[in-house]
């Protein structure tokens, strides 16, 4: 079976703002990187141009209101939500299709009609809450195609990994109360990065207490850190949960080298990250795993980043890049405390 690369040229029309680090040339750098590693004409790699996501399943994610308005903005122009969140002409039409490729994206997967799939989008996804634009991102990309999967297909648990470098707040709380999806998330500690939230007592509530799982990274974090977490919280948690789809919120603003964020991450440890994650959707999931694109703003690592993905996903030979950096003791030590704390409180491990 085939990759999926879930891509539309709108993608690169939505502009926040002249020099925003939220730009169209990270897909351009992207898709160079793919383009010029010839996947694009290998047959293991489908290059999928999405449809617009029907309002009716955006609507159980965000208000009607909402959308609304935003669909106003877009038509009138552009207009601003946040100081560093605003929209254009092609932002509404943009986010649509990038919610719409997710769905697509899991429908083919589970009629079997591809083996996994990359959504390669803008706007990202992982900030936007119920009523509210936040953080560069409008439509919840990864949330749409997670309650598509519950409501529409034969999936009771769905896992949700989020490594971007900051915390998918709008994600987490849009099943901070169901035990129907799992959410993991590894990011840049909230009290020294935007959102501001993502702490490890951030456990869930009610039906879902103990499904939301964060492991809120000290500055500087990097390999080792992430490969422990990975072998002592997200390996032995999906063994415990057993989910039927796993989905993957994809950010390389968790490099060393990325200007917005203090993390440690080498492309060798995106690469790690990758390869584990598809082998525990193999291992418990039948394979089915699709990944979601959402922040990374140093262009290189983009490209490098991307490139590695897909060529995992697709099961092709993967480039190796040398991009060393040794993370600090300091570090070290706060994640093996970090990681002992979420071990004594979750229920799943």
């Amino acid at each position: 079976m085939v990759t999926d690369l879930v891509y539309h040229d709108i993608f690169v029309e939505h502009v926040i703002s002249p020099g925003h680090p939220e730009s169209p040339e990270r897909l351009r750098s992207a898709m160079s990187s793919i383009a010029a590693a010839g996947l694009l004409d290998d047959q293991k790699v489908n290059l999928l141009a999405p449809k617009k996501a029907p309002l009716s399943e955006v609507y159980l994610l965000h208000g009607k209101a909402y959308l609304e308005g935003l669909r106003a903005k877009s038509e009138r122009g552009g207009g601003i939500y946040t100081m560093d969140t605003s929209v254009n002409s092609y932002t509404y039409d943009a986010a649509l299709l990038a919610a719409g490729g997710g769905i697509e994206a899991v429908d083919r997967v589970m009629q079997g009609d591809s083996e996994n799939a990359f959504v390669l989008c803008r706007p990202p996804g992982h900030h936007a809450e119920y009523e509210k634009a936040f953080g560069f991102c409008f439509i919840n990309n990864v949330a749409v195609a997670a309650k598509h999967l519950l409501e529409k297909h034969d999936v009771e648990r769905v896992m949700i990994v989020d490594y971007d470098a900051h915390h998918g707040n709008g994600t987490q709380r849009s099943f901070y109360s169901s035990k129907d999806v799992l959410y993991v998330g590894l990011h840049q500690d909230g009290r020294t990065l935007f959102p501001g939230s993502g702490f490890p007592n951030e456990i869930g509530e009610g039906e879902g207490e103990g499904y939301t799982v964060n492991l809120a990274m000290y500055p500087g974090a990097g390999d080792t850190s992430y490969d422990q977490a990975f072998s002592q919280v997200l390996e032995p948690i999906v063994e415990s949960y057993n989910p039927d789809f796993i989905l993957v919120s994809v950010g390389y603003d968790g490099h060393f080298r990325d200007p917005l964020t203090s993390l440690g991450l080498t492309t060798s440890g995106f690469a790690m990250m990758n390869s584990r994650l598809k082998q525990m959707a193999i291992s418990y999931a039948d394979g089915r795993v699709v990944c979601f694109l959402e922040g990374g703003y140093n262009l290189e690592v983009m490209g490098m980043c991307s490139l590695n993905l897909l060529q995992e996903l697709a099961g092709v030979s993967v480039t190796s890049f040398d991009d060393e950096n040794k993370e600090s003791d300091i570090a070290s030590q706060y994640t093996e405390k970090l990681i002992e704390k979420i071990i004594t409180d979750s229920p799943l491990l």
